[in-house]
Protein backbone atom coordinates (compact mmCIF):
# COMPACT_ATOMS: atom_id res chain seq x y z
CA UNK A 1 0.00 0.00 0.00
CA UNK A 2 0.77 3.44 -0.27
CA UNK A 3 2.06 5.59 2.67
CA UNK A 4 -0.72 8.06 3.81
CA UNK A 5 0.72 9.91 6.60
CA UNK A 6 4.31 10.20 8.03
CA UNK A 7 6.02 12.88 10.39
CA UNK A 8 7.90 14.65 7.49
CA UNK A 9 6.87 14.95 4.24
CA UNK A 10 9.54 15.12 1.04
CA UNK A 11 8.11 17.90 -0.64
CA UNK A 12 8.34 17.30 -4.68
CA UNK A 13 11.29 18.57 -6.40
CA UNK A 14 8.92 19.22 -9.58
CA UNK A 15 5.46 19.09 -10.11
CA UNK A 16 3.42 16.14 -11.40
CA UNK A 17 1.27 16.29 -14.90
CA UNK A 18 -1.27 14.44 -16.76
CA UNK A 19 -3.51 15.51 -20.14
CA UNK A 20 -6.17 13.81 -22.11
CA UNK A 21 -5.74 11.48 -25.24
CA UNK A 22 -7.34 14.04 -28.28
CA UNK A 23 -6.15 11.78 -31.71
CA UNK A 24 -8.86 12.72 -34.11
CA UNK A 25 -8.82 9.84 -36.86
CA UNK A 26 -9.85 11.37 -40.28
CA UNK A 27 -11.01 8.43 -41.54
CA UNK A 28 -13.80 7.77 -39.25
CA UNK A 29 -14.35 11.31 -38.40
CA UNK A 30 -13.96 10.26 -34.86
CA UNK A 31 -12.28 12.02 -31.97
CA UNK A 32 -10.56 9.98 -29.19
CA UNK A 33 -12.16 12.67 -26.61
CA UNK A 34 -15.31 11.03 -28.33
CA UNK A 35 -14.70 7.49 -27.67
CA UNK A 36 -13.11 8.12 -23.81
CA UNK A 37 -16.47 10.19 -23.25
CA UNK A 38 -14.19 13.12 -22.27
CA UNK A 39 -16.44 15.62 -24.13
CA UNK A 40 -19.27 14.53 -21.98
CA UNK A 41 -17.41 14.35 -18.46
CA UNK A 42 -14.95 16.96 -18.97
CA UNK A 43 -16.35 18.93 -15.86
CA UNK A 44 -15.85 15.32 -13.82
CA UNK A 45 -12.90 14.66 -15.41
CA UNK A 46 -10.92 18.10 -14.62
CA UNK A 47 -12.33 17.85 -10.83
CA UNK A 48 -10.78 14.61 -10.43
CA UNK A 49 -7.29 16.28 -12.13
CA UNK A 50 -7.85 19.08 -9.26
CA UNK A 51 -8.69 16.41 -6.66
CA UNK A 52 -5.90 14.45 -7.26
CA UNK A 53 -3.34 17.73 -6.35
CA UNK A 54 -2.32 18.44 -9.85
CA UNK A 55 -2.01 22.37 -11.18
CA UNK A 56 -1.34 21.96 -14.72
CA UNK A 57 -1.94 19.23 -17.52
CA UNK A 58 -1.21 18.76 -21.09
CA UNK A 59 -4.91 19.80 -22.62
CA UNK A 60 -6.41 19.44 -26.70
CA UNK A 61 -7.61 22.55 -28.61
CA UNK A 62 -9.65 19.86 -31.17
CA UNK A 63 -8.51 22.18 -34.09
CA UNK A 64 -10.96 19.83 -36.29
CA UNK A 65 -13.85 20.41 -34.47
CA UNK A 66 -13.62 24.10 -33.64
CA UNK A 67 -12.65 24.88 -37.18
CA UNK A 68 -14.72 22.03 -39.17
CA UNK A 69 -15.04 24.89 -41.73
CA UNK A 70 -12.22 27.34 -42.42
CA UNK A 71 -12.30 30.84 -41.06
CA UNK A 72 -15.45 29.73 -38.74
CA UNK A 73 -14.50 29.00 -35.79
CA UNK A 74 -16.91 26.89 -33.24
CA UNK A 75 -15.62 27.93 -30.11
CA UNK A 76 -18.56 26.60 -27.65
CA UNK A 77 -17.16 23.57 -26.24
CA UNK A 78 -14.01 24.63 -25.55
CA UNK A 79 -15.23 27.84 -24.02
CA UNK A 80 -17.12 25.20 -21.45
CA UNK A 81 -13.40 23.39 -21.27
CA UNK A 82 -11.60 26.00 -20.67
CA UNK A 83 -13.21 28.24 -18.28
CA UNK A 84 -13.65 24.91 -16.30
CA UNK A 85 -9.87 25.15 -15.99
CA UNK A 86 -10.13 28.51 -14.72
CA UNK A 87 -12.47 28.40 -12.19
CA UNK A 88 -10.99 24.99 -10.87
CA UNK A 89 -7.27 26.92 -11.44
CA UNK A 90 -5.76 24.76 -13.68
CA UNK A 91 -3.17 25.85 -15.85
CA UNK A 92 -3.27 24.14 -19.53
CA UNK A 93 -0.48 23.36 -21.65
CA UNK A 94 -2.55 23.96 -24.65
CA UNK A 95 -1.93 21.16 -27.53
CA UNK A 96 -2.88 22.12 -31.04
CA UNK A 97 -2.29 19.46 -32.93
CA UNK A 98 -2.10 16.23 -31.53
CA UNK A 99 -0.88 13.15 -34.43
CA UNK A 100 -3.82 13.58 -36.98
CA UNK A 101 -5.64 16.05 -35.40
CA UNK A 102 -6.11 18.46 -38.39
CA UNK A 103 -9.78 19.30 -40.16
CA UNK A 104 -10.96 16.77 -43.04
CA UNK A 105 -10.90 20.25 -45.35
CA UNK A 106 -7.31 20.18 -45.09
CA UNK A 107 -6.82 17.76 -48.14
CA UNK A 108 -3.74 15.73 -48.05
CA UNK A 109 -2.80 16.55 -44.04
CA UNK A 110 0.58 17.44 -43.45
CA UNK A 111 1.39 17.14 -46.73
CA UNK A 112 -0.85 20.16 -48.08
CA UNK A 113 0.84 23.63 -48.59
CA UNK A 114 -1.55 25.44 -46.83
CA UNK A 115 -0.51 23.71 -43.24
CA UNK A 116 1.68 26.39 -42.17
CA UNK A 117 -0.73 29.33 -42.85
CA UNK A 118 -4.08 27.24 -41.84
CA UNK A 119 -2.71 26.04 -38.03
CA UNK A 120 -1.27 29.66 -37.73
CA UNK A 121 -4.66 31.60 -38.25
CA UNK A 122 -6.36 28.90 -35.90
CA UNK A 123 -3.42 29.44 -33.06
CA UNK A 124 -3.44 33.22 -33.59
CA UNK A 125 -7.60 32.79 -33.21
CA UNK A 126 -7.11 30.49 -29.94
CA UNK A 127 -4.25 33.04 -28.30
CA UNK A 128 -7.20 36.00 -28.90
CA UNK A 129 -10.02 33.92 -27.20
CA UNK A 130 -7.67 32.68 -24.32
CA UNK A 131 -4.87 34.95 -23.83
CA UNK A 132 -4.86 34.10 -20.15
CA UNK A 133 -3.65 30.57 -21.36
CA UNK A 134 0.30 30.96 -21.75
CA UNK A 135 1.74 27.80 -22.38
CA UNK A 136 1.27 26.13 -25.63
CA UNK A 137 2.37 22.65 -27.44
CA UNK A 138 2.62 23.56 -31.19
CA UNK A 139 2.62 20.19 -32.31
CA UNK A 140 2.55 16.56 -30.41
CA UNK A 141 5.12 14.23 -31.66
CA UNK A 142 6.15 15.84 -35.02
CA UNK A 143 8.88 13.61 -35.77
CA UNK A 144 6.88 10.28 -34.64
CA UNK A 145 2.94 11.64 -36.41
CA UNK A 146 5.11 13.12 -39.53
CA UNK A 147 6.71 9.31 -39.74
CA UNK A 148 3.65 7.73 -39.58
CA UNK A 149 1.91 9.79 -41.63
CA UNK A 150 4.80 9.79 -44.22
CA UNK A 151 6.93 7.05 -43.95
CA UNK A 152 4.96 4.48 -42.48
CA UNK A 153 1.72 4.94 -44.20
CA UNK A 154 -0.30 3.72 -41.03
CA UNK A 155 -1.56 7.24 -40.57
CA UNK A 156 -3.16 9.58 -43.35
CA UNK A 157 -2.26 10.37 -46.04
CA UNK A 158 -0.69 7.24 -45.93
CA UNK A 159 2.80 7.83 -48.02
CA UNK A 160 5.28 5.25 -47.35
CA UNK A 161 8.51 6.79 -49.45
CA UNK A 162 10.98 9.33 -48.59
CA UNK A 163 10.26 11.41 -51.15
CA UNK A 164 6.31 11.75 -49.25
CA UNK A 165 8.72 11.92 -45.58
CA UNK A 166 10.88 14.61 -46.23
CA UNK A 167 8.74 17.27 -47.82
CA UNK A 168 6.13 16.72 -44.97
CA UNK A 169 8.64 16.87 -42.74
CA UNK A 170 9.71 20.56 -43.99
CA UNK A 171 6.32 21.71 -44.15
CA UNK A 172 5.56 20.41 -40.30
CA UNK A 173 9.04 22.13 -39.47
CA UNK A 174 8.05 25.35 -41.03
CA UNK A 175 4.58 25.19 -39.36
CA UNK A 176 6.13 24.76 -36.01
CA UNK A 177 8.42 27.76 -36.40
CA UNK A 178 6.04 30.11 -38.04
CA UNK A 179 3.65 29.48 -35.20
CA UNK A 180 5.84 29.97 -32.19
CA UNK A 181 6.99 33.10 -33.90
CA UNK A 182 3.53 34.25 -33.96
CA UNK A 183 2.65 33.16 -30.52
CA UNK A 184 5.86 34.71 -29.48
CA UNK A 185 4.76 37.80 -30.51
CA UNK A 186 1.07 37.38 -29.16
CA UNK A 187 0.87 35.88 -26.36
CA UNK A 188 2.12 37.54 -22.77
CA UNK A 189 4.07 35.27 -20.54
CA UNK A 190 4.31 32.66 -23.38
CA UNK A 191 6.16 29.39 -22.25
CA UNK A 192 6.66 26.88 -25.33
CA UNK A 193 7.07 23.10 -24.51
CA UNK A 194 8.11 20.83 -27.41
CA UNK A 195 7.03 17.75 -27.09
CA UNK A 196 9.10 14.53 -28.95
CA UNK A 197 9.76 11.16 -28.41
CA UNK A 198 12.60 10.79 -26.27
CA UNK A 199 14.51 7.38 -28.06
CA UNK A 200 17.55 5.21 -27.87
CA UNK A 201 18.30 2.39 -30.31
CA UNK A 202 21.16 -0.16 -29.49
CA UNK A 203 22.79 -3.23 -31.88
CA UNK A 204 23.04 -6.17 -30.81
CA UNK A 205 25.60 -7.30 -33.45
CA UNK A 206 27.79 -5.98 -36.09
CA UNK A 207 25.40 -6.07 -38.78
CA UNK A 208 22.89 -3.49 -37.13
CA UNK A 209 25.50 -1.28 -36.16
CA UNK A 210 25.33 1.12 -39.17
CA UNK A 211 21.45 0.62 -39.01
CA UNK A 212 21.38 1.83 -35.48
CA UNK A 213 23.64 4.74 -36.20
CA UNK A 214 20.66 6.27 -38.48
CA UNK A 215 18.52 5.75 -36.24
CA UNK A 216 20.41 7.44 -32.67
CA UNK A 217 20.85 10.27 -35.43
CA UNK A 218 17.60 10.40 -36.85
CA UNK A 219 15.49 10.94 -33.06
CA UNK A 220 17.06 13.93 -33.12
CA UNK A 221 15.82 14.97 -37.14
CA UNK A 222 13.01 17.75 -36.03
CA UNK A 223 14.65 19.28 -33.08
CA UNK A 224 17.62 20.33 -35.46
CA UNK A 225 15.66 21.20 -38.22
CA UNK A 226 13.16 23.48 -36.49
CA UNK A 227 16.04 25.11 -34.25
CA UNK A 228 17.88 25.60 -38.12
CA UNK A 229 20.89 23.21 -37.03
CA UNK A 230 20.83 21.53 -40.28
CA UNK A 231 23.76 22.04 -43.00
CA UNK A 232 25.83 20.46 -44.82
CA UNK A 233 27.73 18.74 -42.26
CA UNK A 234 24.63 17.59 -40.83
CA UNK A 235 24.64 13.30 -40.69
CA UNK A 236 21.58 12.86 -42.68
CA UNK A 237 22.03 16.01 -45.07
CA UNK A 238 22.53 13.73 -47.94
CA UNK A 239 18.57 11.80 -47.54
CA UNK A 240 16.96 15.09 -46.74
CA UNK A 241 18.80 16.73 -49.78
CA UNK A 242 17.95 13.41 -51.56
CA UNK A 243 14.53 13.61 -51.00
CA UNK A 244 13.08 17.28 -51.24
CA UNK A 245 15.40 19.44 -49.07
CA UNK A 246 16.62 22.72 -50.78
CA UNK A 247 19.64 25.23 -50.14
CA UNK A 248 16.92 27.63 -49.53
CA UNK A 249 14.99 25.44 -47.23
CA UNK A 250 17.97 25.13 -45.15
CA UNK A 251 18.84 29.15 -45.31
CA UNK A 252 15.14 29.56 -44.25
CA UNK A 253 14.95 27.11 -41.03
CA UNK A 254 18.42 28.76 -40.13
CA UNK A 255 16.90 32.16 -40.33
CA UNK A 256 13.74 31.36 -38.25
CA UNK A 257 14.57 29.38 -35.80
CA UNK A 258 11.67 27.88 -33.56
CA UNK A 259 11.57 28.94 -29.91
CA UNK A 260 11.55 26.48 -27.42
CA UNK A 261 11.70 27.05 -23.73
CA UNK A 262 11.27 23.69 -22.63
CA UNK A 263 12.00 20.02 -24.64
CA UNK A 264 9.12 17.69 -23.49
CA UNK A 265 10.15 13.80 -23.70
CA UNK A 266 8.04 11.43 -24.17
CA UNK A 267 9.03 7.82 -22.92
CA UNK A 268 7.42 4.46 -22.94
CA UNK A 269 9.07 1.13 -22.05
CA UNK A 270 9.42 0.83 -26.00
CA UNK A 271 11.10 3.63 -26.36
CA UNK A 272 14.48 1.57 -26.77
CA UNK A 273 15.12 -1.04 -28.86
CA UNK A 274 17.91 -3.41 -29.62
CA UNK A 275 18.05 -4.65 -33.22
CA UNK A 276 20.40 -7.34 -34.53
CA UNK A 277 20.80 -9.27 -37.96
CA UNK A 278 17.09 -11.40 -37.61
CA UNK A 279 15.00 -8.04 -36.38
CA UNK A 280 14.28 -6.53 -33.37
CA UNK A 281 14.13 -7.14 -29.52
CA UNK A 282 11.47 -4.22 -28.14
CA UNK A 283 11.78 -3.22 -25.39
CA UNK A 284 15.54 -4.14 -25.62
CA UNK A 285 17.11 -6.20 -23.79
CA UNK A 286 18.93 -3.78 -22.12
CA UNK A 287 17.52 -0.49 -21.67
CA UNK A 288 19.51 2.83 -20.51
CA UNK A 289 16.49 4.09 -19.05
CA UNK A 290 14.61 7.46 -18.51
CA UNK A 291 17.56 9.06 -17.10
CA UNK A 292 20.13 8.84 -19.11
CA UNK A 293 18.33 8.92 -22.23
CA UNK A 294 17.08 12.33 -21.50
CA UNK A 295 20.84 12.82 -20.42
CA UNK A 296 21.65 12.58 -24.05
CA UNK A 297 18.72 15.90 -24.93
CA UNK A 298 19.90 17.56 -22.21
CA UNK A 299 23.32 17.67 -23.29
CA UNK A 300 22.65 18.28 -26.91
CA UNK A 301 20.19 20.98 -26.32
CA UNK A 302 21.10 22.36 -23.30
CA UNK A 303 17.54 23.12 -22.20
CA UNK A 304 15.15 22.75 -19.18
CA UNK A 305 13.41 19.19 -19.72
CA UNK A 306 10.03 17.67 -18.39
CA UNK A 307 9.03 14.00 -18.87
CA UNK A 308 5.72 15.08 -21.34
CA UNK A 309 4.61 11.34 -21.41
CA UNK A 310 4.77 7.88 -20.03
CA UNK A 311 2.54 5.27 -19.45
CA UNK A 312 2.11 0.97 -18.97
CA UNK A 313 -0.16 -0.64 -20.34
CA UNK A 314 -1.22 -3.71 -17.94
CA UNK A 315 -3.03 -4.38 -14.44
CA UNK A 316 -3.33 -1.37 -11.90
CA UNK A 317 -0.15 -2.98 -10.05
CA UNK A 318 1.79 -2.57 -13.20
CA UNK A 319 1.00 0.85 -13.95
CA UNK A 320 2.06 1.34 -10.16
CA UNK A 321 5.51 0.09 -10.53
CA UNK A 322 5.81 1.75 -14.03
CA UNK A 323 4.67 4.79 -12.11
CA UNK A 324 7.26 4.07 -9.16
CA UNK A 325 10.53 3.14 -11.95
CA UNK A 326 9.68 6.22 -13.75
CA UNK A 327 9.32 8.49 -10.65
CA UNK A 328 12.60 7.81 -9.09
CA UNK A 329 14.39 8.25 -12.49
CA UNK A 330 12.91 11.84 -12.72
CA UNK A 331 14.41 12.40 -9.08
CA UNK A 332 17.69 10.80 -9.86
CA UNK A 333 18.05 13.67 -12.65
CA UNK A 334 17.29 16.47 -10.25
CA UNK A 335 19.97 15.04 -8.01
CA UNK A 336 22.15 15.36 -10.82
CA UNK A 337 21.62 19.37 -11.08
CA UNK A 338 19.11 18.93 -14.70
CA UNK A 339 16.44 21.82 -14.81
CA UNK A 340 13.82 19.10 -14.40
CA UNK A 341 10.15 21.01 -15.34
CA UNK A 342 7.63 18.01 -14.14
CA UNK A 343 6.44 14.21 -14.65
CA UNK A 344 3.52 14.20 -16.42
CA UNK A 345 1.47 10.59 -16.65
CA UNK A 346 -0.15 10.37 -19.93
CA UNK A 347 -3.16 9.98 -20.07
CA UNK A 348 -5.45 10.51 -16.81
CA UNK A 349 -8.33 8.08 -17.90
CA UNK A 350 -7.56 5.12 -20.09
CA UNK A 351 -7.24 5.94 -23.57
CA UNK A 352 -9.03 4.18 -26.40
CA UNK A 353 -8.13 2.20 -30.31
CA UNK A 354 -4.32 2.20 -29.71
CA UNK A 355 -4.84 -1.39 -30.06
CA UNK A 356 -4.99 -0.88 -33.74
CA UNK A 357 -2.63 2.16 -33.97
CA UNK A 358 -5.82 4.54 -34.16
CA UNK A 359 -6.88 2.19 -37.32
CA UNK A 360 -9.82 0.93 -36.22
CA UNK A 361 -12.73 3.20 -34.16
CA UNK A 362 -13.88 0.64 -32.02
CA UNK A 363 -14.05 2.44 -29.03
CA UNK A 364 -11.61 -0.90 -27.16
CA UNK A 365 -10.11 0.64 -23.96
CA UNK A 366 -6.66 1.21 -23.51
CA UNK A 367 -5.70 -0.07 -19.95
CA UNK A 368 -3.08 2.82 -19.28
CA UNK A 369 -5.15 5.52 -17.00
CA UNK A 370 -4.78 6.78 -13.48
CA UNK A 371 -8.32 6.54 -13.71
CA UNK A 372 -9.91 3.11 -15.84
CA UNK A 373 -12.75 3.07 -17.73
CA UNK A 374 -14.91 -0.04 -18.33
CA UNK A 375 -16.57 -1.11 -22.12
CA UNK A 376 -19.22 1.73 -21.31
CA UNK A 377 -16.39 4.55 -20.67
CA UNK A 378 -19.20 6.35 -18.43
CA UNK A 379 -17.45 6.03 -15.79
CA UNK A 380 -13.93 6.75 -14.33
CA UNK A 381 -13.08 4.28 -11.97
CA UNK A 382 -10.53 4.94 -8.98
CA UNK A 383 -7.76 2.44 -7.72
CA UNK A 384 -4.66 2.04 -5.99
CA UNK A 385 -2.91 3.81 -8.84
CA UNK A 386 -5.42 7.04 -8.21
CA UNK A 387 -4.28 7.27 -4.81
CA UNK A 388 -0.54 7.10 -4.97
CA UNK A 389 -0.30 9.23 -8.41
CA UNK A 390 -2.18 12.04 -5.97
CA UNK A 391 0.07 11.23 -3.48
CA UNK A 392 3.51 12.24 -5.32
CA UNK A 393 1.37 15.45 -6.91
CA UNK A 394 0.91 16.75 -3.79
CA UNK A 395 4.29 16.14 -2.15
CA UNK A 396 3.46 13.74 0.65
CA UNK A 397 5.31 10.98 -0.85
CA UNK A 398 8.20 10.28 -3.06
CA UNK A 399 9.35 7.13 -5.38
CA UNK A 400 11.00 5.51 -2.46
CA UNK A 401 7.42 5.37 -0.71
CA UNK A 402 5.71 4.01 -3.72
CA UNK A 403 5.26 -0.19 -3.70
CA UNK A 404 6.67 -2.29 -5.91
CA UNK A 405 4.60 -4.76 -7.45
CA UNK A 406 6.23 -7.87 -9.87
CA UNK A 407 5.21 -7.28 -13.34
CA UNK A 408 2.62 -10.25 -14.45
CA UNK A 409 2.37 -11.50 -17.74
CA UNK A 410 3.32 -10.38 -20.51
CA UNK A 411 5.17 -7.42 -18.68
CA UNK A 412 6.99 -9.82 -16.56
CA UNK A 413 8.42 -10.75 -19.71
CA UNK A 414 8.78 -7.74 -21.75
CA UNK A 415 10.29 -5.46 -19.25
CA UNK A 416 12.86 -8.03 -18.15
CA UNK A 417 15.73 -5.99 -19.41
CA UNK A 418 14.52 -3.15 -16.73
CA UNK A 419 15.07 -4.95 -13.89
CA UNK A 420 18.53 -4.60 -13.00
CA UNK A 421 17.62 -1.10 -12.86
CA UNK A 422 14.68 -2.29 -10.50
CA UNK A 423 17.04 -4.56 -8.33
CA UNK A 424 17.46 -2.55 -5.30
CA UNK A 425 13.43 -2.73 -4.93
CA UNK A 426 11.34 -4.50 -1.79
CA UNK A 427 9.04 -6.54 -4.31
CA UNK A 428 5.72 -7.37 -3.27
CA UNK A 429 3.39 -9.97 -4.69
CA UNK A 430 -0.13 -8.29 -5.81
CA UNK A 431 -2.57 -9.60 -3.56
CA UNK A 432 -5.28 -9.87 -6.29
CA UNK A 433 -4.97 -10.00 -10.15
CA UNK A 434 -8.02 -8.06 -11.72
CA UNK A 435 -7.63 -6.26 -15.40
CA UNK A 436 -8.29 -2.85 -14.47
CA UNK A 437 -8.72 -2.22 -10.50
CA UNK A 438 -7.36 -3.02 -7.16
Amino acid sequence: MCIWWREEFPIASFPYLTGFESTYMPHAQVDSLHTTRHTKHYRHDLALVRSAGVRSLRYPAPWHSIESRRGTYEWGWMDEAMGTMRELSLDPIVDLVHHTSFPDWLEGGFSNPELPRAELEFAQAFAERYPWASRYTVFNEPWLTTFMCGHQGVWPPHGREPETFVPMLLNVGRTICDVSAMLSDKVQGLQLIHVETCEHHKAADADSEAFVLNLNNRRFLMHDLVLGRIDEGYPMYGYLSAYGMTAEDVRWFSEHPARIDVLGLDYYSHSEYQFHKHGAVVPSAAPRGFAAVARDYIERYHLPVMLTETNIRGYVFDRISWLKYMAEQCEQLVAEGADFRGFCWFPFIDSTDWDSLLQQTLGNVDPVGIYWLDASRETRYPSLLSKCFGQLARGEINAADLPAYRFQPPLDQELRGFLPQMAHWDWQEPLEIRKRTA
